[in-house]
């Protein structure tokens, strides 16, 4: 059973990317290239999401499969072993990379006002011991995509239904999956500029966080990118 979640208005207090009981997360970004695409594709692996009873994606679930182990549960919180964001119309990204050493790479930056900016940040599922920061700012929506197989009940209220020993587990797992892989980092094309939109206080300047939508953050200006 396949889902797919339109998000635009509830991305940021819906994934969890601070994660509270020593799993680790992960993610893997598109490919460098010299132009963005209409799509920009984020996936996700060991991501929890909340499914809060009183918002739609509780409800789009449970219509899909009525039988959905989330209609035991008031408010879960649910692991997913691997997913993707879909982010459309993407007008500009930065990508930050840590390392043994800060990596930077940006896209000229552009947008206007009423765009919106998202921040994606987890471990590295491409290279070991690197954690990777990319924010996209897009005039389109956010879509989540998972299957049901791999969703795992995480938390409900205060119960949490993932012991120690699966979270070992799964961080020896992903630990061992990106170790095989040996890629090194130096081997991308890096432009090593780093956007004026890290400072929180720069940011702030051009965006602020729409309470009604559940703190998503939307630019108050144009931006032509003539101080990038």
């Amino acid at each position: 059973m396949n889902y797919k979640l339109d998000i635009t208005n509830h991305y940021a207090t819906m994934i969890h990317f601070d994660e509270m009981i020593g799993l680790n997360n992960f993610i893997r970004i598109p490919a460098i290239t010299e132009n963005l695409s209409s799509l920009y594709e984020i996936n996700l692996e060991n991501i929890a999401i909340n499914l809060y009873t009183d918002e739609p994606f509780y409800n789009i679930i449970l219509k899909k499969n009525p039988h959905n182990f989330i209609k035991n549960y008031e408010d879960p919180v649910v692991l997913l072993k691997k997913a993707k964001l879909i982010i459309k119309n993407p007008k500009c990204a930065q990508i930050l990379m840590v390392n043994e050493k800060d990596y930077f790479h940006s896209w000229r930056t552009q947008f206007l006002k009423n765009d919106l900016a998202i921040v994606c940040y987890a471990n590295s599922l491409t290279f070991q011991d690197t954690m990777v920061y990319v924010r996209v700012i897009f005039s389109g929506s956010i879509e989540l995509l998972f299957n049901e197989e791999n969703m795992i009940l995480h938390t409900a209220g205060y119960d949490v239904f993932i012991n120690q020993d699966q979270i070992r587990a799964l961080n020896e797992e992903m630990h061992q999956k990106i170790q095989y892989k040996k890629i090194n980092i130096e081997d991308l094309k890096f432009n090593n500029k780093k956007s004026h939109l890290w400072n929180r206080n720069y940011f702030a300047q051009y965006f602020s966080q729409e309470e009604k939508f559940d703190y998503r953050c939307i630019a108050i200006k144009d931006y032509d990118g003539t101080d990038e």
